[in-house]
């Protein structure tokens, strides 16, 4: 490494010649001979004083001398570092004419060199720890930014299925092995993720052992597995031959319960697992858990409601698009209650533990079971007829009619009721067909434990929409009678009088009753059933409406306005041509205003999304990359995504003040905002001691409750317009 190029010379070009009075040439040469730096008294000498057949010879103290002419000596000392060694050369040359001359008075010469030796060799050693101070941050880095970028809030049961596999693949990625895998039995997980140039061999055995012998081993003792060294006594026990390295973690659920394995296999000569291995996979493998607990029943393991509506949606697509028909069954328990008065909880626990192993024996690996609330069990049996979903049924009832609960006092039997419903290509929707299979149990009941039924829509009404198409219904009326309301926030500069005002423009619906809705309440199902075009053009429409109303009485203050908009609009026909000529009308100009793209929206659409806002930002718009730092594993896209503002995710702003880690993060990210000449915005900004640390860390806005709250977009404008009628006066 070539510390001399992280020499600045500009301070010495004065500091050495005083140094080295008298002196008519100075030099610093690497340690090849390779000139670095030179100074004479005459600024256009081009002379190098360099004669290699010159021989050098002892002076004392480290210094060497050499004749270069009859009128001139040259003087050298080595400049070393601790780590490298000799790195350089300091070179002092004389002209031996004058009466007065440093090479004739050594102990001056001496002491010359000596300084400077002392203060180029400090600042090169200074430079080579910053240097590696620098690797290791950035190995830190890396490290913190897989942990961060691996998600683990998920809402949807496919966002869950994506970041397990994600969350493998990033353990192989920066461990660098050939093979990392996730395994959950009862679960139904089992992923995993192979290094194509480190493959190991024979990847079925390997994922065999995993899946047998260590799962066993770490299921039983919730303990991690090393295993490094080829004489290990665990080492034929466990992973038989094979001569790969193993480190494996659980998956532990909120009991203490080991409920998976997280493992990562390597080449023995390529990776030897370290415990910051270790640390790191016990992470990763908490992220798992939370991933997996979102979309799985802790009791059972089973997948949970939100994960089996999410699947029987993809499946009724199916239905639709290629004519397949399926059974759904609602299976309830025959009096738990009994057993959780008698026997207490922990005994109804157990049954309902039985109940769903028997389920898992009773069907086959594509049929989807899960358990969807107390004794409730729903099951979708893809590909299967009214006779063949009967037929399940039937095995299912009678498998289970053979347990009993016994107690010290008695023994209860135990019995199921079953209710079937179709789901075809005239199904209309999820909350509709999960209605009929309840109807259909209940109706069971009503007739008998121990019993099945077959809905028949004759017999009944059904529920036909969910919670969620529900909304859709009230975001389509709230669109055609406008009752969205604009809300609109502070982002204040840090630092008063520096940056002028920023707004961000939210959107509120009010209901019938008047109340007034957050987004919550209504913006995920307008995501997931793709009408956010037409809510976001509602919000650019009527914010430009209202901006343009008012803004020459406040253009002086020069706020500007922040839309956010989602990544469905990016390809939306026409959208951009929307927004061109909603500013134009309003009369704003475009570099007051600025849309607010969320991280993952741009990054899962990014050819639309750069495409979009590099035409808007050559019309004079600014763009935002919201929640920043929340979903990703690289800042390679923030070369290729034009945008002026980086908004830090909260996540991180909630916790700067009592959580280096976070306060890790925010700065590395500010510190690579500022070097692409970006402004930095963080949220959630909750007092003041977190805007003063924001503050020190270089964050160029805040915003949050603290700053203040979101108001009405008409309250905002009048503020502005005041503002504006006061500094005029």
């Amino acid at each position: 490494m070539n510390l001399l190029k992280s020499l600045s010379m500009q301070k010495y070009e004065r500091l050495l010649p005083r140094v080295f009075p008298g002196v008519a040439r100075l030099e610093i040469r690497d340690r090849h001979g390779e000139l670095f730096w030179s100074w004479s008294p005459s600024r256009d000498q081009e002379e190098t004083d360099d004669n290699p057949v010159v021989a050098w010879s002892e002076f004392g103290a480290g210094i060497e001398k050499r004749q270069l002419t009859e009128s001139r000596v040259q003087f050298r000392v080595a400049v070393s570092s601790r780590e490298y060694g000799a790195i350089a050369w300091l070179m002092a040359a004389y002209d031996t004419q004058p009466s007065i001359s440093m090479s004739a008075a050594p102990e001056p010469l001496r002491r010359a060199f000596s300084d400077a030796r002392i203060f180029l060799q400090e600042e090169l050693e200074l430079q080579s720890e910053c240097n590696q101070l620098a690797a290791e941050l950035g190995e830190r880095y890396e490290e913190l930014n897989l942990v961060y970028s691996t998600k683990d809030q998920v809402e949807y049961f496919e966002e869950g299925q994506e970041a397990l596999v994600r969350l493998v693949h990033n353990c192989a990625d920066y461990l660098d092995v050939g093979l990392a895998a996730l395994i959950c039995r009862d679960r139904g997980v089992a992923l995993h993720t192979v290094n194509s140039t480190e493959s190991p061999p024979n990847v079925d055995e390997l994922l065999e052992l995993l899946t047998t012998r260590i799962y066993d081993r770490i299921e039983s003792q919730v303990q991690s597995i090393v295993l490094n060294d080829e004489s290990d006594e665990d080492r034929a026990r466990l992973f038989g031959s094979r001569s790969e390295n193993l480190l494996a973690y659980p998956v532990i659920d909120d009991h203490g319960t080991a409920i998976g394995i997280l493992a990562v296999v390597a080449r023995h000569d390529m990776h030897v697992f370290s415990n910051g291995d270790r640390n790191l996979l016990e992470v990763m493998a908490k992220k798992a858990s939370r991933i997996i607990h979102t979309h799985h029943d802790s009791l059972t393991g089973l997948m949970n409601r939100s994960g089996f509506e999410s699947s029987l949606v993809a499946s009724l697509a199916a239905t639709q698009s290629k004519n397949l028909e399926h059974m759904l069954l609602h299976i309830n328990i025959d009096r738990l209650h009994v057993v959780n008065d008698l026997m207490g909880y922990q005994e109804g626990d157990v049954l309902i533990r039985r109940v769903a192993r028997c389920l898992r024996e009773a069907l086959r690996d594509t049929d989807i079971v899960s358990r969807i609330g107390g004794g409730e069990f729903a099951v979708l049996l893809p590909n299967c007829d009214a006779r063949q979903g009967y037929s399940v049924a039937e095995k299912i009832r009678t498998k289970i009619a053979k347990l009993t609960v016994v107690s010290a006092h008695q023994t209860l039997d135990v019995s199921t009721c079953i209710g079937l419903a179709q789901v075809n290509k005239d199904t209309e929707g999820i909350v509709g067909v999960m209605a009929a299979a309840e109807i259909a149990c209940k109706s069971a009941k009503d007739a008998g434990r121990d019993r099945i039924e077959v809905f028949e829509q004759d017999n009944t009404t059904l529920v036909r929409r969910s919670e969620e198409i529900e909304w859709i219904g009230r975001v389509q009326e709230a669109l055609r009678d406008d009752h969205f309301v604009l809300y609109c926030q502070p982002v204040l500069p840090i630092e008063e009088r520096t940056n002028p005002p920023h707004f961000e423009i939210l959107i509120r619906m009010r209901d019938r009753d008047g109340e007034i809705l957050p987004p919550i309440e209504f913006l995920p199902a307008a995501e997931r059933y793709q009408l956010m075009p037409m809510v976001d053009r509602w919000v650019v429409h009527h914010s430009l409406k209202a901006l343009g109303s008012c803004w020459k009485s406040f253009a002086d203050i020069d706020p500007v306005f922040c839309i956010n908009l989602s990544g469905q609009s990016f390809a939306n026909p026409g959208f951009q041509a929307f927004i061109v000529d909603e500013i134009r009308d309003a009369g704003v100009p475009p570099q007051n205003i600025c849309f607010e793209v969320t991280e993952t929206a741009a990054i899962a659409n990014i050819d639309d999304a750069v495409r979009f806002m590099t035409s808007l930002r050559k019309f004079g718009c600014r763009f935002a990359l919201d929640d920043f730092g929340a979903g990703l594993s690289s800042f390679g896209y923030l070369k290729v995504l034009p945008v002026d503002y980086l908004k830090i995710d909260g996540s991180f702003v909630r916790e700067v003040t009592s959580d280096t880690v976070s306060q890790t993060m925010v700065d590395a990210m500010c510190q690579i905002g500022k070097k692409m000449q970006l402004m930095m915005v963080a949220e959630f900004v909750g007092d003041d001691e977190t805007r003063e640390v924001l503050a020190g860390i270089g964050v160029d806005y805040v915003q949050g409750f603290h700053i203040g709250k979101p108001a009405p977009v008409e309250e905002i404008l009048d503020c502005l317009e005041d503002r504006a009628r006061a500094e005029s006066a």
